[in-house]
């Protein structure tokens, strides 16, 4: 039993109180064209499994602390007979769910593409049927707690050599810690932390309030970002300055960004499993700013955030309320590692695939290989629709060409529609959170309160303060589950956090519940 890390805890508390669906589905594909060796690659599947236990682990709570323990049974490796409908079998089996506390977290199907016979197209008098070279597809989908983008170049790479060599030495499951948060990045965060609940694009506040069916918008940024380069910025760097100065010229004065950071260590590097988190990157720019002062006041930024890359927001702030997302547009950048050898097979990869679910108004999914910087940018046709998403993918492509041209250029004179001026609509704003079910009693309240207390380190609390309001957050509400369980004897829904955060809301709920 190993306890679980701080970015797990907070996954695993939004996924129960959101109901996120696939939105934490982490899939890819490998395409083998050539004569596979099935048992062979079953085999290397296998391998991984053995050599990266948290891809057997399930999540357990108890007392109030969330641990990694083993599942009943390990992730399932396949083999399934050809299918006619590729695409569609690899939606099925992305949208399977995966059950958090009896597993298993991740599955593995290899298997045959029914070949399509074709004519080539050649005189009538010499037609001749072509039959395409064997096919397979191996797809893997794992959940995102135990599995983040890194992960993939692990996956392809122990495959490999496990295809080609034979079992791998297993790896030990490195997890655990302590929670506690360093004075620093509590300093660091609540300085820096608040809330931008809404994006404006296209002139209108688009605020997620859930996570939605997603849509995706392809787009290829190899040209624009090699031309737009220049000295002092990475090129995530350049990719996030871009981002920031869109949504800036589309008028949000505050721009709030969220990033996926990677967490892994030397000693982690060449682990399976979840080493990554997402973090807030804030920027308020001036319209006569320069772009380059723009990249560089990100890049001193993001050297400032790294340092407590592994603190989540939640637990540093405190206050903040479960949610899908953190920020309403978000960036997920990653240097994808070298092709591998799977010798006799040609290998392509699937690195950007979509669970058909997304958690902000809009999420840019990069992929930097040698091959290029392709983008895929997720969006919800609820709230941003497909010709503003396109719009969107147009106008970075038009912001990096005009830092090509000139990396001083002023933000105002980006080739960017004026902003429009916005004024946020009654469905925009805050609203109070409802206060569900009949009243409790002054004893249950009492004890509900005493809980509270123990747990918040507070000397008093009165029964309509909201959680949140009081410094709660994803662990303050696992401990006092736990307390009401062990005292009350009632499992409390975790969604009663979100619905009444409050004692006299939660003693209520206990009350129903024993009813």
């Amino acid at each position: 039993m190993v306890l679980a890390s701080q970015a797990q805890h907070g996954m695993w508390i939004t996924e129960r109180v959101h109901g996120t669906g696939t939105a934490y589905h982490m899939p890819f594909a490998l395409w083998f064209d050539g004569p596979l060796d099935r048992e062979a690659m079953l085999a290397a599947c296998a391998s991984v499994v053995a050599r990266h236990p948290v891809l057997s682990c399930v999540f357990e709570e108890r007392d109030g602390e969330l641990h990694l323990v083993p599942a009943a049974a390990k992730p399932p490796v396949e083999f399934l007979p050809s299918v006619p409908d590729p695409e569609g079998f690899v939606e099925r089996e992305i949208a399977r769910p995966f059950d958090l506390e009896r597993g298993p977290l991740a599955r593995f199907t290899l298997t045959g593409v029914s070949p399509e016979r074709h004519v080539e197209q050649v005189p009538p008098e010499r037609h001749v049927e072509q039959v395409p070279p064997e096919r397979h597809v191996l797809l893997f989908v794992g959940h995102h707690l135990v599995f983040d983008g890194m992960s993939k170049d692990v996956l392809v790479r122990d495959l490999a050599a496990a295809y080609t060599g034979g079992p791998l030495p297993p790896l030990p499951l490195p997890y655990g810690g302590t929670g506690e948060v360093p004075a620093e990045a509590a300093a660091y965060w609540r300085e820096r932390w608040r809330e931008v609940p809404s994006v404006v694009v296209g002139g209108v506040p688009r605020t997620p309030r859930v996570a939605g069916h997603g849509e995706t918008v392809l787009f290829d940024l190899t040209r624009e970002m090699a031309a737009a380069a220049f000295d002092g910025v990475s090129r995530f760097e350049l990719f996030l300055a871009a981002v920031h100065a869109v949504l800036f010229r589309y008028g949000n004065a505050e721009v709030s960004v969220a990033v996926a950071l990677s967490t892994r260590t030397p000693e982690t590097r060449d682990h399976i499993g979840l080493f990554a988190t997402e973090l807030p990157v804030f920027s308020s720019p001036e319209p006569d700013l320069a772009f380059r002062d723009l990249a560089l006041r990100l890049r001193a930024e993001m050297r400032l955030l790294n340092a407590f890359r592994e603190v989540p927001v939640a637990r540093a702030v405190g206050g903040i309320r479960p949610r899908p997302a953190l920020a309403p547009a978000s960036i997920s950048f990653r240097r994808r590692a070298a092709d591998q050898d799977f010798p006799g097979l040609r290998v392509s990869a699937e690195w950007k695939m979509s669970n058909h679910v997304v958690r902000n108004a809009l999420h840019f999914q990069a992929v930097d290989g040698d091959d290029g910087l392709r983008v895929t940018l997720h969006h919800s046709p609820e709230i941003v629709s497909r010709e503003e998403a396109e719009r969107v993918a147009g106008h970075l492509r038009a912001v990096l060409e005009a830092v090509a041209a000139d990396p001083g250029v002023r933000l105002a004179a980006l080739p960017l529609p004026d902003a429009a001026v916005v004024t946020a609509s009654p469905a925009d704003s805050p609203k109070e959170s409802p206060r569900l079910g009949a009243a409790a009693d002054d004893e249950l309240v009492g004890q509900v309160r005493a809980i509270w207390m123990e747990v918040l380190r507070l000397d008093d609390i009165a029964p309509d303060e909201d959680l949140y309001d009081l410094g709660g957050h994803s662990l303050t509400i696992t401990q006092i589950c736990a307390r009401i369980r062990k005292r009350l004897g009632v499992d409390v829904p975790f969604d009663v956090f979100l619905d009444d955060p409050t004692i006299a809301g939660v003693a209520a709920a206990v009350g129903e519940l024993r009813a």
